[in-house]
C-alpha cells in the first residue's frame, strides 16, 4: 500500500514536469520498491532459516523422545517376562481341592458361625 501511494504522489507530482524529471521520479520510486522487496525477501529467508533450524531440533527432539520411548517398552515387557516366571498367576483352579468346603448346612452358602460349629461337634 504504502508503495502504490508513494507511485500515485509520483505521477501527480509528475503532471507539469519536464520528461527528465518524471523519469527520475519514476526511478526512484521503482529503486525505492526494488529496496523495500529486497529487505523483505531477506527477511523472509531469514525466517525461513529459522524455521529449518527449528524443525531440525524438533526432529532431534522426537528421536530422542522415540529412543527413550522404545527403551522404556522394553523394560516394561522385561518387568512382565520376569513377573510371569518368578509368580506365576494363581487363579480359583489352582486351589487344593481335597479341601471340603463349609458351609453353615442352611444352604446359605457362608462359612459356619461359632455356634454352629460347637454344635456340629458335640
Amino acid at each position: 500500500e504504502e508503495e502504490e501511494e508513494e507511485y500515485v504522489e509520483g505521477i501527480a507530482a509528475m503532471s507539469g514536469s519536464s520528461p527528465d524529471e518524471e523519469l527520475k521520479k519514476l526511478e526512484k520510486i521503482v529503486a525505492d520498491t526494488k529496496r523495500k522487496l529486497e529487505r523483505v525477501k531477506q527477511e523472509h529467508e531469514h525466517q525461513q532459516r529459522k524455521l529449518e533450524r527449528e524443525e531440525r531440533k524438533l526432529e532431534r527432539e522426537e528421536r530422542k523422545l522415540q529412543r527413550q520411548l522404545e527403551r522404556k517398552n522394553q523394560e516394561l515387557e522385561q518387568l512382565r517376562s520376569s513377573l510371569t516366571v518368578s509368580a506365576p498367576q494363581q487363579g480359583i483352579d489352582s486351589l487344593p481341592r481335597s479341601l471340603p468346603a463349609q458351609t453353615d448346612g442352611q444352604g446359605t452358602g457362608q462359612p459356619p458361625s461359632n455356634n454352629e460349629i460347637s454344635l456340629s461337634m458335640e
